[in-house]
């Protein structure tokens, strides 16, 4: 049978592991939840500000200079893209950033590539570089909760944990990697979820600006 995104991304076991993922930090969930609000309320300001002055926005001179440098910002989007990955921050802000560099198709593409890049980078290397260490020691109860999970339905949790902003994508991979998960099945599941959110975010942006 065939399974369409949502499935993956709302099934019960999906949403039971992101649950456990801030329930075990629950000392943080207050400061995450304010810090949701002030992006979203950021971001209404700014569209709000937009459209009561759009020349104060005018990126023109930006979008100019990638063009006359358009090789040279690619590569450095591209690298900051692949080894963002090793902080496990969220790479939201940078795909929504692409759209004020690329057209919206472009930037697209070169977030996915960005995407795959990046989980090489962090499911290859992430133990080589001791962050597993590091990891292990501050999201001890997430990563078995996860490790759990991803022993009975792989592909499933990869994409519906990718879907999700507020989560970073990058630890799932490093758990995946110490599991043994095969690389193409991360691959697949992370394009499935962090591939449909940033479609989202760069083709609603590019609408609206």
């Amino acid at each position: 049978m065939h399974i369409f995104p949502y499935e993956l991304i709302f099934n019960k076991k999906t949403l039971e592991v992101i649950y456990c993922y801030f329930y075990a930090m629950e000392n943080k969930i207050k400061v995450r939840r304010l810090t949701l609000f002030i992006w979203i309320a950021f971001l209404v300001v700014i569209l709000i500000l937009y459209y009561a002055n759009r020349d104060f926005f005018d990126i023109s001179f930006l979008k100019e200079y990638v063009s006359d440098h358009k090789v040279l910002v690619l590569i450095l989007y591209l690298i900051i893209l692949t080894f963002i990955g090793l902080t496990f921050i969220p790479s939201t802000p940078f795909a929504i950033a692409g759209v004020l560099l690329f057209p919206p198709l472009q930037a697209y593409i070169i977030n996915l590539v960005g995407i795959i890049t990046s989980s090489i980078v962090v499911y290859y290397f992430t133990q080589y570089l001791r962050l597993d260490v590091w990891l292990e020691s501050k999201y001890p109860a997430q990563i078995e909760k996860v490790k759990k999970a991803l022993r009975k339905k792989e592909l499933l949790i990869i994409a519906g944990w990718s879907f999700f902003p507020v989560v970073p994508t990058d630890l799932i991979i490093y758990v995946s990697s110490t599991l043994n998960v095969p690389f193409w099945k991360c691959v697949i599941g992370i394009i499935i979820g962090e591939g449909t959110l940033n479609a989202f975010y760069i083709f609603s942006i590019d609408f609206f600006i």
